[in-house]
């Protein structure tokens, strides 16, 4: 990971360097370097002998994520029909952001929804 905010940082020096018309991305990319070496950092002290998995978070995390992917399968499938229709006209920033931010809150959601209840079965 470490190597991943090296080259973003990187990046956000060079873009502010050479290319003057590009200071909020560069700024954006030294930001997100940044934030990627602090969570890293944190939970490598947080997990010094590694994160506790067994085969329940394992079992849990997979379905979570398996259930979000099918939630996005379906936001994409309303997407297609609502801008088919002519309902809705989206961006297509607008789409990814949203397909972005359903995939992010479904996942975790899902998770903590398995979490809490215990078990998947």
């Amino acid at each position: 990971m470490y190597s991943v905010a090296a080259v973003l940082i990187m990046a956000g020096v060079a873009l502010m360097a050479f290319l003057e018309n590009y200071q909020e991305m560069s700024i954006g990319l030294i930001n997100a370097g940044s934030v990627i070496i602090f969570v890293t950092f944190i939970r490598a002290r947080r997990y010094r002998s590694g994160p506790l998995k067994d085969e329940r978070t394992v079992r849990i995390g997979s379905y979570g994520l398996s259930y979000s992917w099918f939630v996005t399968l379906v936001v994409v499938a309303v997407l297609f029909w609502v801008n088919y229709f002519g309902i809705l006209q989206l961006t297509v920033d607008q789409v990814l952001g949203l397909l972005i931010l359903v995939m992010a809150v479904t996942a975790k959601g899902f998770q903590w929804y398995l979490f809490r209840k215990g078990d998947v079965e």
